[in-house]
């Protein structure tokens, strides 16, 4: 199996059809493919592929001019680097497998202490940890899984395996340490984000830095070479080791565990690999994650994180501002766009809990031109903070309704302790869910109050947005709380005078709390 010419991607044609595709075919004949058909964490993990192998291939782009000159080159460039170094994009070579380290031990008999290699796909059951869709985690040895798909699991797992226990091998004769660090693009489960053009040539180059864009955010570091051109032997090997993880192109396709698949790829070894310096260390971020201010007194920075509870289009402002010279912005990816010019933004993400992987989320948002100027997106964080306010609000008034109707309500809360904060999400939950889905199915409110702004027609666009924030609010209140009889009807008033009463006057309620969702 050739992972640069044998077809394991998953894609979907310009006429709809979805078909694997290798990986020169992408970067070849990707003019006649829409895009990719995979989940949210594979598909910034084949962008980072694509990237790296485009960039190896061009040797560049080195500035906007030789940037502009990508759809031209790449094809014939691509094929002819994938030609050279086809040994080294062999699954099972016998010396330097693809993303793989050949010399791994169990330290064991035979295949005693490989592993299955469901443990490389965060959607699959392995032992008795099963997931939504897949309960056959104990049945490793009647469970087929496609060798296509144990190579996208295999990619996705090196630049998303959060960080904990791991099983213990012996790489060149050292053993690897019991407990792993984070891949480089998990970290903070920091939100990645991508450009989206009309075919996948096309998003290729959208998502392609000029090295002059590298070197502003990377600044000294060395741009490097990827991974499978400089394999380390060992721990011990200084210079591949700082080129695969200090430098640009070998932290895109990354080796942060060692794996050594079997020839049938049904199972493995695998350990600790390389540690990854993260940005939580002074490391530049990575090209597609969101820096953001965290603490506006200190000016610290921190990556956007993606949290189950909060839609990512309430962080849009935040992904859309062009990363700064210090660092702060977006993807790196859009220093490339023109003044004016619009787009469309891929957000991924996928959430995680120290060593478990909670959710994968991905959303496709429309960017005009107006809502990428700082006055728009300023605009467009105050009117992102009137519907938490409204969401504030509504569950002030749940509150409020709950007291009225349970005598006992208040005691429970002031009870409860350091679960307080978890009985009052429960409590908004039904109705803050049903706000949000309706805030979110009419965000084009939103979108088409930021493109009227400086026109005559920008008030009638923000009352129309304002209004659907208020009678979305109202809707959810009316939906979870009851007024068939008497006591409800009273409870029910006291809840509605909190939900419409003037702003400052409801504001007297205690503020945020944790765990809103939306």
């Amino acid at each position: 199996m050739n992972v640069a010419f044998d077809a394991w991607i998953p894609v979907v044609t310009l006429e709809g059809v979805p078909k694997l595709a290798s990986l020169c075919e992408v970067l070849t004949e990707g003019q006649n493919l829409a895009d990719l058909s995979v989940r949210p964490h594979e598909r910034v993990s084949l962008m980072r592929l694509f990237l790296c192998v485009a960039h190896a291939a061009l040797d560049g782009p080195k500035d906007y001019d030789d940037w502009c000159e990508v759809p031209k080159r790449l094809p014939d460039a691509a094929r002819k680097y994938l030609e050279k170094w086809k040994d080294s994009f062999e699954l099972f070579h016998p010396t330097k497998p693809w993303l793989q380290e050949a010399g791994l031990e169990s330290g064991k008999s035979d295949e005693e202490g490989w592993g299955p290699v469901s443990k490389l796909g965060f959607f699959l059951a392995s032992g008795a940890n099963t997931t939504l869709f897949d309960h056959e985690g104990m049945n490793n040895d009647s469970r087929a899984i496609q060798i296509q798909s144990t190579i996208l699991s295999m990619l996705s797992f090196q630049c998303f395996s959060p960080g904990g226990l791991i099983s213990q091998v012996f790489w060149d004769g050292v053993q690897t340490s019991k407990s792993s660090k984070d891949g480089p693009c998990v970290a903070a489960s920091m939100v990645h984000c991508l450009l989206r053009r009309g075919n996948l040539v096309q998003t290729i180059q959208a998502n392609l830095p000029s090295y002059e864009d590298v070197r502003f955010s990377y600044a000294d570091r060395p741009i490097g070479r990827p991974v499978w051109e400089m394999l380390p032997d060992s721990l011990k090997d200084h210079q591949a080791r700082t080129n695969a993880t200090e430098s640009y192109l070998g932290r895109l396709v990354p080796l942060t565990r060692v794996i050594h698949l079997n020839r049938g790829a049904t199972r493995m070894l695998m350990g600790d690999g390389l540690p990854f310096p993260p940005f939580t260390d002074g490391f530049p971020p990575e090209p597609t994650a969101v820096v953001v201010i965290r603490d506006k007194e200190k000016q610290e920075r921190g990556l956007l994180s993606y949290r189950p509870g909060k839609a990512l289009w309430r962080e849009l402002a935040a992904m859309v501002a062009k990363r700064s010279a210090e660092g702060v912005g977006g993807p790196l990816s859009l220093r490339s766009l023109a003044e004016g010019e619009s787009c469309d933004l891929i957000v991924s993400a996928l959430a995680r809990d120290q060593a478990t992987i909670l959710d994968t989320t991905e959303s496709v948002y429309h960017i005009s031109s107006k809502l990428r100027m700082p006055e728009s997106t300023a605009i467009y964080e105050e009117e992102v903070r009137k519907s938490e306010e409204n969401a504030r609000r509504l569950g002030w008034a749940i509150e409020d309704y709950r007291k009225t109707l349970d005598g006992g309500w208040e005691g429970r809360v002031k009870s409860a302790g350091p679960s307080k904060a978890d009985l009052l999400v429960k409590l908004h939950g039904v109705g803050t869910t049903q706000y949000w889905t309706a805030v979110e199915k009419n965000l084009g409110l939103l979108m088409a109050h930021v493109n009227a702004l400086g026109t005559d027609g920008v008030d009638s666009t923000r009352e129309a947005w304002h209004m659907m924030l208020r009678q979305s609010a109202r809707d959810a209140y009316e939906t979870v709380c009851g007024q068939e009889t008497p006591r409800q009807i009273k409870a029910f008033t006291a809840g509605w005078r909190k939900l419409t009463a003037p702003p400052k006057e409801a504001e007297s309620q205690p503020k945020k709390r944790k765990g809103a969702k939306g």
